[in-house]
């Protein structure tokens, strides 16, 4: 692992797409939302120390051979302690002194216990910035009620948008009963945990951007709840006239017959026709003039009053052709057009073109899975880094780090072996 680095100094220039070198992160964290949060920052040139319990994070065990994992860990260095005994915690508290940034997502009252609370953090290091990310925030008849990412995305109304047509309808059947379940699942699966992510990073950099104007250190608290309403603030804002939402059709296939999914006559496309030019450059490149000096089709708002007839007259005309050829048509003339059945999202991310021109995918080498494409950088500044890490394995860093304290490869052994310390083995 990369030596405990000092902050960098005011000025001084910052390797290429690594803006966050010399600046640690101390991560005790589980499953999605705070992990990926700080694996974006590791992508940003941070060094991300992720501690975990002895068995290690419990997502590493969701999927074989702990493959979930490798994104939420990713660029990041592991340990694993014991923090429940006193020799776990003062391990903890050496590392939590040479941290800038501790970033946990325990309930209220935890951190406490195991002695990484802020008052203690601060004791250890004046200017840390602590971060808390849990499901509710730090008070209120909810704040140690246990979530996840299904929970938070139901409870900001997330599945009641996206999958409103099986709420509405009757389910008599097993089977009806599981396609509902399924579909309110699928709804519901997009937005919580990456959300909270997003803006855990963007806590932490402002935590940092203070600390550097201003020489402090603070508490910053994120919560699943408003993370989440964060990135569908169109619903957080209320005034008189305020249109409606719009939901989503009874088949799940869009918004309306200019914003949906179409089967053509080879494939599936989606089309978004939202303003009357599209509409008119649509209607050119088709050959299908009639349609646009139709009346009921003249306008936006026309075209909202007569849905349910333009839908079936789109719906036919899509057939005439294939899916690649309507893509084709109507992306020269500026018309959002795409076949959306043409693969799947990681044979995309990982042969697409456009995707490996871009640096989307980023090659490293994994210590189970051996060379491997991982996702690019969601920001690259003064350009991509040289190399991304690819995923920790848990504790894979711990004998390394316990050196770095200046502890003897006895009191290793003997850490080991009292199981204070551990670390998953590479095969599995």
């Amino acid at each position: 692992p990369r030596a405990l680095a000092p902050r960098p100094q005011t000025g001084r220039e910052s390797p290429r797409g690594r803006p966050l070198a010399g600046i640690t992160v101390l991560e005790f964290a589980t499953i999605i939302a705070a992990p990926l949060g700080t694996t974006l920052l590791a992508d940003l040139g941070a060094r991300v120390i992720k501690v975990e319990a002895l068995e290690g994070d419990p997502y590493r065990h969701l999927l074989a051979r702990g493959l979930m994992a490798v994104k939420t860990n990713a660029g990041k260095e592991s340990i694993c302690l014991d923090l429940k005994s006193a020799e776990g915690r003062a391990i903890a508290q050496a590392l939590v002194r040479r941290a800038d940034v501790l970033v946990h997502n325990y309930r209220p009252g935890v951190p406490e216990r195991l002695g990484i609370d802020y008052a203690s953090a601060r004791a250890l290091r004046h200017d840390v910035i602590w971060v808390s990310a849990n499901g509710y925030g730090p008070d209120g008849p909810s704040a140690r009620r246990p979530v996840t990412h299904p929970v938070a995305g139901a409870a900001m109304g997330g599945a009641g948008h996206q999958g409103a047509p099986t709420l509405a309808r009757s389910h008599e059947t097993l089977a009806e009963i599981r396609e509902g379940a399924r579909q309110l699942m699928r709804a519901n699966e997009a937005n919580p945990d990456p959300n909270t992510s997003v803006v855990i990073a963007s806590a932490v950099l402002l935590g940092l951007l203070a600390r550097e104007r201003f020489g402090i250190g603070q508490p910053i608290y994120v919560d699943m709840l408003t993370a989440n309403a964060w990135a569908n603030a169109d619903d957080f804002l209320d005034y008189a006239g305020k249109p409606e939402r719009p939901r989503v059709d009874a088949e799940l296939l869009g918004f309306g017959p200019t914003y949906r999914l179409y089967p053509a006559r080879e494939g599936w496309v989606f089309a978004a026709l939202h303003t009357d030019a599209e509409w008119a450059r649509f209607c050119a490149a088709a050959e299908r003039a009639e349609l646009v000096n139709d009346a009921r089709f003249a306008s936006v708002a026309a075209r909202t009053a007569n849905a349910e007839a333009l839908a079936a007259a789109l719906a036919e005309l899509f057939r005439s052709r294939t899916a690649d050829e309507w893509e084709r048509l109507l992306t020269a003339v500026r018309v959002g057009c795409v076949r959306a059945d043409a693969t799947e999202p990681g044979r995309f991310f990982a042969r697409d073109p456009h995707i490996a021109e871009n640096a989307f995918v980023q090659p490293c080498t994994h210590a189970r899975f051996g060379d491997v494409l991982r996702w690019g950088p969601l920001v690259t500044v003064g350009g991509a880094a040289e190399s991304y890490g690819a995923g920790a394995l848990a504790g894979d860093c711990t004998d390394a780090l316990l050196r770095e304290l200046g502890r003897s490869d006895a009191e290793i052994a003997r850490l080991r072996a009292e199981r204070v310390v551990a670390s998953e083995p590479t095969a599995s």
